[in-house]
């Protein structure tokens, strides 16, 4: 379980616009198929290599294993940086990526989706090379598409929507409701603004949360325009909040996150795998919030996660439960493309939170049956294992 079943590197050349060659690396690891076609997102970023699309991978596997939609696990991507270059050097690098990769996917082979530096127009050039290339239409053979092409509604929001909810089920479990809740959250992506939207719909509201050049404290919360200009704000210079806190007359902390704030209620890290070390874990220990959901996709260091299970006035949930409502929309997506039907944002939305409900309850009986409590770390790592591996023996692995 722990080897890929296949893992595939390529080069891949590309021209930019003053008519120089640029060569990348490029990686998709087929990590597990036991349960259904492979499927995991492709990251473009300049610290991408071998080992993270690998790990990755493995932990793909059973997070869509939770999602209870039959998915095998897959990641792929490239050390090449989106950031800074033009749609064109884009479009001829995403066409040179595929020209590499399409002979090794397909809807019932390995359905790969956007991660970080993979948005909606990187799918959207990777698509049209590969349909130019197959010369059909096999428009689930991606996800994250646009709605012209096969996409499905509430997918950019899905993880933070999929996140909010999973907290609503700990909060149940806790005797205790989401309403007036206040979210510290680091990232203000798809991700994040997507637990602004849904925190504010249900009664909640994120009163700080981080970006690269520091955090905002709004003790308001992201609520009404405000969520609207945060889209505005990220599509001119996401490497920047501080516009947010000019024009709304609340707090900014340069260069430093909003780990460890005592006037909060639940702490969601949602940005970037490793966000929070030992040291930023201390200080969220020693705030005293209660409510520790993991949303980025392995966001806490491995020590700083173990140092937090074992506050026992914390609860503490892990990523690739929490996040799963990201992958499973796009499971969805997949089953919209193959009856050639286009959901309801409404009825999209009600299967994501059906979604949520049951990764939580079989995480939590999951820890329950091995005597660990409401462990909701090791019930998501026993329950997603388990149903891939009785997958992999029915089939005769061993």
């Amino acid at each position: 379980m722990v080897e890929p079943e296949r893992m595939f590197t390529f080069r891949v050349c590309w021209m930019d616009d003053k008519g120089e060659y640029h060569t990348n690396r490029g990686w998709r690891c087929q990590f597990n198929g036991a349960i259904g076609p492979y499927k995991g997102g492709l990251r473009f970023q300049k610290n991408v290599y071998e080992g993270i699309i690998k790990f990755l991978g493995f932990e793909q596997t059973f997070k869509n294993s939770l999602t209870g939609l039959p998915m095998g696990g897959a990641k792929g991507g490239s050390d090449f940086d989106p950031a800074g270059k033009s749609d064109a050097e884009v479009m001829r690098f995403c066409q040179s990526f595929m020209t590499a990769l399409y002979r090794y996917i397909g809807p019932d082979i390995d359905v790969p989706a956007g991660d970080m530096g993979v948005g909606g127009r990187e799918i959207g050039y990777l698509y049209g090379q590969y349909r130019r290339l197959k010369g059909v239409w096999e428009n689930g053979v991606l996800t994250g598409k646009g709605m012209s092409y096969g996409g499905s509604l509430i997918r950019p929001e899905a993880t933070g929507y999929g996140a909010v909810y999973y907290l609503q089920e700990v909060l149940k479990h806790e005797n205790d409701t989401i309403e007036g809740k206040r979210l510290a959250i680091s990232g203000y992506g798809n991700v994040g603004w997507g637990i602004m939207k849904k925190a504010a719909e249900l009664g909640a509201k994120v009163t700080y949360f981080a970006g690269p050049d520091g955090y905002i404290h709004d003790p308001d919360g992201v609520t009404g325009e405000k969520l609207d200009y945060i889209l505005e704000m990220r599509a001119k210079d996401p490497m920047h909040c501080k516009p947010y806190a000019d024009k709304y007359g609340v707090e900014f902390v340069a260069g430093e996150k909003c780990w460890g704030v005592k006037d909060v209620d639940v702490y969601m890290p949602a940005a970037t795998q490793n966000d929070v070390r030992m040291e930023s874990a201390e200080k969220i220990a020693a705030s005293g919030v209660k409510y520790y959901i993991e949303v980025a996709n392995m966001p806490t260091t491995n020590d700083a996660l173990n140092y937090l299970r074992a506050q026992k006035h914390m609860v503490v949930a892990p990523s690739k439960a929490v996040n799963a409502g990201g992958v499973g929309v796009s499971g969805l997506e997949m089953s919209q493309n193959s009856e050639r039907l286009v959901w309801t944002a409404e009825e999209v939305d009600a299967q994501l939170h059906k979604m949520m409900k049951n990764i939580h309850k079989v995480s939590a009986e999951a820890a329950e049956e091995y005597g660990l409590g409401y462990d909701l770390v090791a019930g998501a790592n026993i329950a997603g294992f388990k149903k891939v591996a009785q997958a992999m023996y029915e089939q005769g692995v061993f």
